[in-house]
């Protein structure tokens, strides 16, 4: 889990919406990937990430500057832990930002479906799967704070490549990522250049499952409403918090007793385009 070192009560949230006690029971384990504290932080120190890790021993934390010009070195570091560390133990990888809301039963489930009906894939060194991003031009507005110019990436269109809100990997797959990484020129947007143009150079497919994923965290609130008021599943199992931390908690104790058979189908007429009123939350 991709987590801004500041970030210490959208961690707690994390684990109070599913503690890692449960996670593994589920055969899952969370690392929270961190950096070092910019000299700017003052709503947390390093002695307190410390005491965090002496609590949770969840945290991971790279020798780089907090800065999303450095998500790319963060990205890396998660992809090659998990190749190093973990390399034995770990079928799957699964990597998403701390501000998403994540469905964990519907990606157990998924985990276990692909191994029984594409053990191929799944053993892979091919594996990427997630929301799929359309090749798209780069931002050249210099007042855009993702303006990439032409000398850092010279050509027309990115690459297709994954929503870095959350995707799936393996070990073999991240492997052959990191050690291409380190023989390119680094780029400083994750996602579109880790999924994107190593992928590309890898000549890695993208499995699109554009579908578990909504762009709006107003979907979320309303399906954790219906899901308490009439138990109706979810349409969606991935999407942005919109800044309000508590959300994951609320998504999560409500949706699992989806999978104990305890919800119902939404009715034809009443999806959530339909029907969700919510208050507007904050955009990614």
């Amino acid at each position: 889990v991709t987590s801004y070192a500041g970030h210490d009560a959208l961690r707690s949230a994390h684990r109070q919406a599913i503690p890692q006690s449960k996670l593994e029971e589920m055969g899952l384990r969370r690392v929270f990937l961190l950096a070092a504290l910019p000299s700017r932080e003052l709503f947390i120190s390093q002695d307190q990430l410390a005491s965090e890790q002496k609590r949770f021993g969840d945290l991971l934390q790279g020798n780089f500057i907090e800065d999303y010009r450095n998500l790319s070195y963060k990205h890396v570091m998660g992809l090659k832990w998990v190749s190093e560390e973990c390399k034995k133990q770990a079928k799957f990888i699964i990597k998403l930002d701390d501000d998403i809301i994540y469905d964990v039963f519907h990606l157990r489930r998924y985990l276990e479906t692909l191994e029984v009906r594409q053990p191929g894939l799944a053993t892979s060194s091919t594996l990427l799967s997630g929301y799929v991003l359309d090749a798209k031009p780069p931002i050249r507005l210099r007042a855009n704070k993702w303006y990439v110019s032409k000398k850092e990436y010279p050509h027309a269109l990115y690459p297709a490549y994954l929503s870095g809100w959350l995707y799936v990997t393996n070990v073999p797959t991240a492997e052959r990522i990191v050690a291409e990484a380190e023989r390119m020129p680094f780029f400083w947007i994750d996602d579109t250049w880790l999924t994107g143009v190593v992928r590309t150079r890898l000549g890695i497919p993208l499995e699109r499952h554009n579908d578990w994923f909504s762009a709006n965290a107003e979907f979320i609130d309303c399906c954790v409403r219906d899901l308490k008021k009439h138990n109706y599943e979810c349409e969606y199992s991935m999407g942005p918090n919109g800044g309000d931390d508590r959300l994951l908690v609320e998504f999560l104790h409500n949706v699992e007793k989806c999978y104990f058979d305890e919800c119902v189908k939404r009715p034809v007429g009443k999806s959530l385009k339909e029907t969700c009123l919510a208050a507007a939350k904050s955009r990614p």
